[in-house]
């Protein structure tokens, strides 16, 4: 199994070079408000000065960003190494004192009358700024003024973040007794929800029982961390005038809040798919099923993938789609910038991380050995290629909004999805389409179902001023039902599921953007059908854009509309075509 290197960043925790590059960092912070805190505001600031600004600001952030990353990815692979936890806490407040200095460039910019901000916007000398512009504008009722801006800056690491960093830190450490062929077995969390999948259905009751009874025994830490970070971030978005939670996070993301509204409604008027799958999938394994059972494989034979098989079937389809992506691929696995071993204190689930744009991402996954983290790799190695092939933007458009994040990962599963069917045989081949519908479904109705709760339980607790476990247990077994209607069993245990989602403790309102994105790369792969390879220069300029425009304006140019609602509907339509009418 390979780790990261992270000796690209730092020789270890305590190099002494990660304190040098953080005080530059912060003389560098310093130095900008020194030198652009009137300039900002002068009524007659000119575009060069403007882009100076920029250019230098990029230069400081640079040295900051590089640290954070080391720090970040340093902790993920072990979140109990105490010089690991100092180091992200040493960071973490480099970084809140960073944004507290440079705090004051929105604030003062939009001092500035709209027109001026407008012609400073549509100067050539700023065109490679323009969207930085754009975003800034349109933001004008949403920032604070400059002290209420340092006050959040001041108090974020200790609050909203740190109630994530404990959810983070608490159930990272989780370990749980299973046992399994008559022999007792210490897992880890990722290791028990790989469990899902296994062959032996009391296995996959017993397993996902005893994960979430964990998580109840900590219910108090865990129901308060929740409260906090909802009241937090609630609180955030009514001081900045948005007109409900989520409208916050979807600015950031550059979408209008009915688009997505759009989307969570149709979604949810499509669940009868899942329905629809699950009565096939019961009588197909002549079982009642249950949550534990959804992930459960229709070919009693267990199949499990090496990582270098995995990455070899990776690497193909790739390969096979585009040369310079599957190089980019390639230099994953050649540079150590993958850790996929399991083992205690390591994060949980996948992520790749690009801090900057230095074309050097890293992959961070716990390989259990079976499809869905074949899946996972390519998943994440897609974010790869798109935070490589976007470096060659400025800091400023380097990152995508969420609504876009997802779709070079998507992409990438599409592309080892149609490698791997064609080497199977049929009854595999079946195995193989109901897996992958499973992974659909948690991409897009699941993901819808967690958005749903979401928005419910800010709601609840800004209502109640404090929602309890139970209540927010029960409002989670709505969405259930809401997503399986009758066509599985809903066991105790699983209303508690809702404390297993990270995203919710640590980025509310991420989660409607895998929805997001799994219908927008089916129309893109659909367009890649379609043309051929004509299709790739078009696909690669999309993610090279990075976050330059608007995504409604980045997809117009490959010919996608995302305010039609119909548009939203023929990706369920596709799911039905391509995978169910192929199974039931």
């Amino acid at each position: 199994m390979p780790n990261w290197d992270l000796t690209f960043f730092y020789s270890s925790e305590k190099d002494e070079k990660i304190k040098k590059d953080l005080e530059e960092f912060i003389n560098g912070c310093k130095n900008l408000r020194e030198d652009y805190y009137d300039a900002l505001a002068d009524k007659n600031l000119s575009p060069e000065k403007l882009r100076k600004f920029f250019e230098d600001s990029e230069e400081v952030e640079k040295k900051g960003y590089y640290a954070a990353q080391y720090a970040h990815l340093n902790y993920a692979r072990n979140t109990m190494n105490q010089e690991a936890q100092k180091l992200m806490s040493m960071v973490e407040d480099y970084e809140t004192n960073a944004s507290i200095i440079t705090s004051f460039w929105k604030p003062r910019l939009l001092k500035l009358s709209e027109s001026k901000l407008i012609d400073l916007r549509d100067s050539d000398e700023l065109k490679e700024y323009k969207h930085v512009m754009e975003k800034l504008i349109e933001s004008k009722e949403h920032v604070l003024s400059e002290e209420a801006e340092k006050v959040m800056s001041a108090l974020s690491s200790s609050s909203r973040e740190a109630f994530a960093e404990l959810y983070e830190r608490q159930t990272s450490s989780y370990e749980f007794e299973i046992i399994i062929d008559g022999q007792v077995k210490t897992l880890t969390g990722p290791q028990v929800r790989a469990l899902r999948h296994d062959t032996d259905s009391d296995l996959r009751k017993r397993a996902m029982k005893k994960f979430f009874k964990r998580y109840e025994k900590d219910k108090i830490i865990l129901e308060k961390s929740y409260n906090s970070i909802v009241k937090h971030y609630d609180t955030e978005s009514r001081l900045r005038n948005f007109e409900k939670p989520i409208s916050m996070r979807n600015l950031d993301n550059e979408v209008e809040d009915d688009i997505i509204d759009t989307v969570i409604k149709v979604t949810t008027e499509r669940t009868p798919l899942v329905y629809k799958y699950y009565k096939f999938k019961e009588k197909y394994l002549g079982e009642k099923l249950t949550l534990a059972d959804i992930y459960a494989p229709l070919n009693p034979v267990k199949k499990e993938y090496s990582f270098d098989q995995a990455k070899e079937i990776v690497l193909d389809a790739y390969y096979e789609f585009d040369k310079e992506i599957g190089d980019i691929v390639k230099s994953f696995f050649d540079e150590n910038r993958i850790d996929s071993e399991i083992r205690k204190g390591k994060r949980g689930g996948a992520f790749c991380s690009y801090a900057f744009p230095n074309y050097k991402p890293f992959v961070l996954l716990n390989y259990n050995g079976n499809m869905g983290d074949v899946m996972t790799l390519a998943h994440e190695l897609g974010h790869g290629v798109h935070g490589t092939l976007s470096s060659e933007q400025n800091i400023w458009n380097y990152h995508t909004p969420l609504t876009m994040a997802e779709v070079a990962s998507v992409f990438g599963e599409m592309l080892v999805m149609d490698k791997v069917l064609p080497t199977l045989n049929e009854e595999d081949k079946k195995a193989f389409i109901a897996s992958k519908t499973e992974e659909m479904f948690a991409t897009m109705f699941r993901q819808n179902m967690f958005a749903r709760f979401e928005v419910q339980s800010h709601d609840m607790i800004a209502e109640k001023g404090v929602a309890t476990w139970e209540e927010l247990s029960e409002l989670y077994n709505k969405e259930l039902k809401i997503m399986f209607g009758d066509s599985v069993e809903i066991p105790e245990e699983y209303n508690y599921e809702w404390v297993g989602i990270p995203h919710i403790f640590s980025v509310p309102f991420y989660v409607y953007a895998y929805n997001f994105a799994n219908l927008l790369v089916i129309a893109l792969y659909e367009m890649y059908k379609e043309e051929g390879k004509d299709f790739i220069p078009k696909y690669k300029k999309l993610l090279k854009s990075g976050g330059n425009k608007r995504p409604e304006e980045l997809l117009e140019e490959v010919g996608i509309n995302i305010k039609e609602e119909s548009f939203w509907g023929k990706g369920f339509d596709y799911l039905e075509r391509e995978f169910l009418n192929k199974l039931i």
